[in-house]
């Protein structure tokens, strides 16, 4: 992925805007990206300094800076730079500087002979920094084509911007529940902090960036910009992002639209670690109810959504509980959940899980409700889980 640094852009009235390619900008993108395959397919086996030396002579004469660093960035990523020796390097280097340091004392220092003391001089010098990345050796050189490298810049600028966001604003409309259902999955499966309200268009989602937390920016940056390749499969969207930009980290604002961007093969739907590994356990209980991926949005106008993770059946009737997992997401997401179950027009049975870090009690949701909270510690149990679904099948109508 790229880095804020890498972005080719500029500012005007207060937003950040991206520097597109035109039509000679494509071609020299192609073809700055055909020579950096080319130099990596041939010099596989050689040392990672050499392969950059050799990028970088490649695109000295380049016409936009930026654009060769991001090429070479994400060819440099694409590439399988390995330590070239089994051997320990760090164990050579401390026998080796032993062995000089007592030369040294007894006056009869000569660095062949005291490499020659401890091994195969030829190998010891392969061998002695093999474990810095600059001596790193290409196994394996880029599989991508240039266009599909020259297409990662361009989602890979947008990414690198998000990386900086304090707030994204999604607008999206779509023909098909399913995309929007996948998109509004992809975010829950990154574990972003949203809110989203229905509109007469579509759908308003809020997310919180990364620099409207205190920690983990980050990692938090990385999960917000690859969001962006869920969004684009969208007939209609616009994306209204609040960044802190530069050294001064100064206040923009950066747009961007399905007008100006392409749409790209959707990615099928995926489920976090623990919620399928929940679904997985619910399979193996010797019970009737079975967990599969939930395809659903559950609205209740003027006060929000909720999208579960699983929907739990019993064999042999038509029940459906539904699981929606919000582990130590967001405490206020969780009382927006309180409330929708309590106004009881929610419209189907959910259970809430939550981790005992939230500190939210389960008694919050009454038996009349048709909703429950399940509060965890740790992991979360499929023994518990089914319980809570028995209990909401046996005893409570969805309203």
């Amino acid at each position: 992925m790229l880095t804020a640094d890498l972005v080719d852009a500029r500012r005007k009235d207060g937003e950040l805007l991206l520097r597109t390619l035109d039509d000679e900008g494509k071609a020299e993108a192609l073809a700055i990206a055909t020579m950096l395959l080319d130099d990596a397919h041939a010099l596989v086996g050689r040392r990672r300094d050499e392969v950059e030396d050799a990028w970088d002579a490649s695109t000295a004469e380049a016409k936009r800076p930026k654009l060769a660093a991001g090429l070479k960035k994400l060819a440099a990523d694409a590439c399988n730079f390995e330590a070239s020796s089994e051997a320990d390097p760090i164990a050579l280097r401390r026998t080796l500087f032993l062995a000089a340091s007592k030369a040294r004392k007894e006056g009869t220092f000569d660095r062949a002979a005291v490499v020659a003391s401890v091994g195969d001089p030829a190998q010891i010098e392969r061998t002695l920094f093999s474990d810095l990345k600059s001596e790193h050796v290409l196994q394996e050189a880029p599989t991508p084509s240039a266009a599909a490298l020259v297409e990662a810049w361009e989602l890979g600028q947008a990414q690198a911007v998000l990386l900086t966001a304090v707030r994204v604003t999604c607008e999206v409309a779509s023909s098909s529940a399913g995309l929007v259902r996948a998109f509004f999955a992809k975010l829950k499966f990154h574990q972003l902090l949203f809110a989203a309200e229905r509109t007469a268009e579509g759908w308003k989602i809020t997310i919180d960036g990364p620099y409207s937390m205190f920690d983990a920016v980050t990692k938090y940056g990385l999960k917000l910009a690859l969001v962006l390749s869920a969004l684009r499969p969208l007939e209609q969207w616009k994306l209204t992002a609040d960044i802190r930009w530069g050294k001064q980290r100064d206040a923009l604002v950066f747009r961007l639209s399905s007008s100006t961007d392409r749409t790209i093969t959707p990615e099928e739907p995926h489920l976090s670690d623990d919620v399928r590994e929940l679904a997985d356990g619910i399979g193996t209980q010797k019970t009737p109810w079975r967990a599969k991926p939930a395809d659903v949005i559950l609205d209740v106008p003027g006060l929000g959504v909720c999208i579960p993770d699983l929907a739990l059946t019993k064999k042999g009737s038509k029940d459906v509980v539904y699981v929606e997992v919000l582990g130590y997401w967001s405490r206020d997401a969780v009382w927006k959940r309180v409330e929708l179950a309590e106004s009881g027009a929610l419209g189907a049975k959910v259970i809430f899980a939550v981790s005992s870090r939230l500190r939210v009690s389960a008694e919050v949701l009454d038996s009349e409700s048709s909703a429950s909270l399940y509060v965890y510690k740790g992991k979360m149990s499929a023994r518990a889980v089914v319980a809570h679904a028995a209990l909401l099948a046996a005893t409570t109508p969805a309203r």
